[in-house]
């Protein structure tokens, strides 16, 4: 069983204004596991950002109960640890932000280093350790240039290899990616990957960007006005969303309103002898010609209104809307045959489409 490294139990944060309160979190929890790659998604303003200040207490919650690893950092109204132990937390949980934050008039290696000025370690050591750590982000051959020389992706590769320095257990990427072009940002993307991988990291993925989180996170929180309006595993998200607001982000890169405007003049269209569906492939079941078999085991017509094949993490995923025609009994043997093969069979009707 994975173990849960970050507990946010019914955390709430207010923000106390001249006039009025603002509620920025609204009774959240979400519980992170142990090597997690988990993507909180949502538009600017949705409380991404200040609910994973809680983490660490750089933003204090005004309730709820926040656990992170075997310590409980707060809880009924306060926090309930020691400063001490807080600061020690707080080396454990790397982050990164959307502007790098380096020192222009220090050198990389100089900006890697200037986060182990607090360890035990001689200048001999963090001076091995700084240029090791860019080493892991391909950057050693840069360890003596400044930050003004270097790309926007390479700074933010230092800044990932400072957040690295005190071996985090934890590292929080808050819209890392924003300012980068789609070259860069995979590139970030695909080293936050890696180093999950390699260093068993736990990240949380912060961003409004869906291609992001589709790339590398295995499970997703949908965040809206500051509460958690669907959270689940990538795949679920992406084929099985419920709120309005998921399936706008999910839909946002087929464009939606074109395909549900096709959609639904089929949907409205439909003769007695025909059914509209959607169908979900995962995996292997891509590669397989289901629909074109339809035919020839059931008679059963399959007009293809629309297809698109998603890559989600390491799962390749096809999404099909189809119209079968043919008798009530073939359908259903067709139908039968679709579930047999792992495809998820979906039935819709005009203006209910899913784009999940």
């Amino acid at each position: 069983m994975a173990e849960t490294i970050i507990q946010l139990d019914n955390v709430s944060v207010t923000f106390q204004q001249k006039k009025a309160s603002v509620q920025a979190v609204k009774d959240v929890t979400i519980h992170i596991q142990k090597g997690d790659i988990y993507g909180i998604v949502g538009y600017s303003g949705a409380g991404k950002s200040t609910l994973v200040r809680v983490i660490n207490l750089l933003q204090q919650p005004t309730s709820g109960r926040i656990q992170v690893g075997d310590d409980v950092l707060f809880d009924n109204g306060q926090e309930v640890i020691s400063t001490k132990t807080l600061r020690q937390k707080r080396r454990k949980i790397g982050m990164i932000f959307q502007h790098f934050n380096l020192l222009y008039e220090q050198t990389v290696i100089q900006n890697v280093g200037f986060a182990l000025k607090h360890s035990n370690l001689d200048k001999k050591a963090m001076q091995a350790k700084a240029l090791k750590l860019l080493d892991m982000v391909d950057l050693a051959d840069k360890a003596d240039a400044y930050p003004a020389q270097l790309s926007g992706g390479q700074q933010q590769r230092v800044a990932i290899a400072r957040a690295l320095a005190n071996d985090p257990e934890i590292l929080i990427s808050d819209e890392a990616t924003s300012a980068l072009d789609p070259k860069n940002t995979n590139q970030i993307l695909d080293l936050l990957q890696r180093l999950n991988t390699q260093l068993g990291l736990t990240v949380v993925l912060i961003t409004h960007e869906m291609d992001a989180v589709k790339r590398i996170a295995n499970r997703v929180a949908v965040m809206d006005d500051g509460v958690v309006i669907e959270e689940g595993s990538l795949l679920d998200i992406f084929t099985n969303s419920k709120e309005p607001l998921t399936k706008e982000f999910v839909g946002a890169e087929k464009g939606s309103k074109a395909i549900a405007a096709l959609e639904d003049a089929h949907l409205a269209q439909l003769q007695p002898d025909e059914i509209a569906l959607q169908l979900i492939y995962f995996g292997e079941s891509v590669s397989e010609p289901l629909v074109v078999t339809l035919y020839k085991n059931f008679n059963v017509e399959a007009n293809i209104i629309y297809s698109n094949i998603d890559v989600l993490g390491e799962t390749v995923v096809g999404t099909n809307f189809v119209v079968l025609k043919g008798t009530d009994d073939n359908r259903q043997k067709a139908i039968d045959f679709l579930k047999k093969a792992n495809v998820v069979v979906k039935q819709i009707k005009a203006g209910d489409v899913d784009h999940g």
